[in-house]
């Protein structure tokens, strides 16, 4: 049953005009939620592009859910001076997006910051001086064990985000794992609740499986970022073909020109097709016909690939990390690798057969 009250969403990262991946899940999550309360998006993010000292605003209007985007730019040439200036710039056009907002929409009775950072400070004044509540999903990895070396080394924004926390209501977070690393960190969170990334089935869904054939098709959705480990991949899937093996790598995202280097060094670039920054719908349509997605990644808080995959019908081959165990079962809808063990990724590869039915979920010996 729908409700009339309005809930603030205030997102770290979303998507925009500069790029549609970032923050995609929180997204998704908004969309969600709008199908049953009126949502109001608001997202400050830097334009390069712009003039400096500007901005500009964009609102985008659907049912039950509108999305206030600011854009700004200054300069970078001043160092401390302007970073501080940046800040400056970006909680003012929040404060004003909000202020747009309550004029359309009235009064909120929520907010919910999504990924604790500054636009927590925005949260924690409308509790000050309107008695709004405010809750917290996270989702960043800087909170988990390994990603814990990419932590905001800014004793400012670590204040921030503390602060964030300790005057929610409530902290959701997207994998028991990152609620215990949450709660490692942060000894005054007694709890947490446990709310999943979100997957469009309008776009995910599974096919009718299709005769086995060759060669096998692996499938993944990456870009050359440390965690994701996708020179691993590579290099595993070189090491599989060595082994006469018949077969196809396709990675999607952006950022891969690396890659393509290290394939051609490897001489399988023509095994190998790097498919860019790509759709949603082109992602599930690659999905649904791969005989397995990989997923050799270093440290998650969650893995919406994963979450996809299961939900197209195609199992998965993934790093043994306690987040990805939480919705993966090995030999049922996955098999699991040694993270980081190119050579047991290699022969997981080759316990893959033909067709999603090919797919061998027996104990390898």
């Amino acid at each position: 049953m729908r409700s009339n009250a309005n809930i603030l969403w205030l997102p770290a990262w979303y998507p925009g005009k500069i790029d549609f991946l970032p923050g995609d899940f929180t997204d998704r999550h908004a969309r969600a939620v709008s199908e049953r309360v009126n949502v109001s998006v608001l997202f400050v993010t830097k334009d390069p592009s712009m003039p400096h000292n500007r901005h500009c605003i964009e609102i985008e209007q659907n049912e039950g859910l509108t999305i206030y985007r600011g854009y700004y730019n200054c300069s970078a040439k001043l160092g401390l001076l302007s970073k501080l200036w940046s800040v400056k710039l970006h909680l003012s056009l929040l404060l004003q997006l909000y202020q747009l907002a309550k004029k359309e929409k009235g009064s909120f009775q929520l907010a919910h910051v999504h990924i604790s950072l500054r636009q927590g400070l925005l949260a924690q004044w409308l509790k000050w001086k309107h008695k709004i509540p405010y809750v917290i999903t996270e989702q960043n990895a800087w909170f988990m064990p390994v990603g814990d070396q990419h932590y905001t080394r800014s004793a400012a924004l670590q204040k921030i985000i503390s602060s964030n926390f300790k005057n929610a209501a409530a902290v959701h977070v997207v994998s028991n794992s990152l609620g215990l690393a949450l709660k490692k960190k942060f000894k005054f969170i007694q709890d947490y609740t446990v709310i999943p990334n979100v997957v469009d089935t309008a776009i995910f869904y599974p096919l009718p499986r299709q005769t086995a054939t060759l060669p096998i098709t692996f499938f993944s959705v990456t870009s050359d970022v440390y965690h994701k480990n996708t020179d691993g991949v590579i290099r595993a899937f070189a090491a599989y073909l060595k082994q006469e093996n018949k077969a196809v790598l396709e990675i999607a995202g952006p950022n891969y020109e690396p890659l393509v280097l290290l394939a051609e060094a490897l001489k399988i670039g023509n095994a190998v097709s790097f498919l860019g920054a790509t759709s949603y719908k082109e992602i599930a349509k690659k999905m649904q016909a791969a005989d397995a997605l990989i997923f050799f990644t270093r440290y998650e808080t969650f893995g919406c690939v994963l979450a996809e995959a299961l939900c197209c019908g195609t199992p998965v081959i993934a790093s043994r990390i306690p987040v990805l165990e939480e919705n993966l079962q090995d030999h049922e809808n996955a098999l699991f690798v040694t993270p980081e063990d190119e050579a047991d990724l290699a022969k997981k590869m080759g316990n893959t057969g033909p067709g999603r039915s090919g797919f061998l979920m027996e104990p390898v010996s």
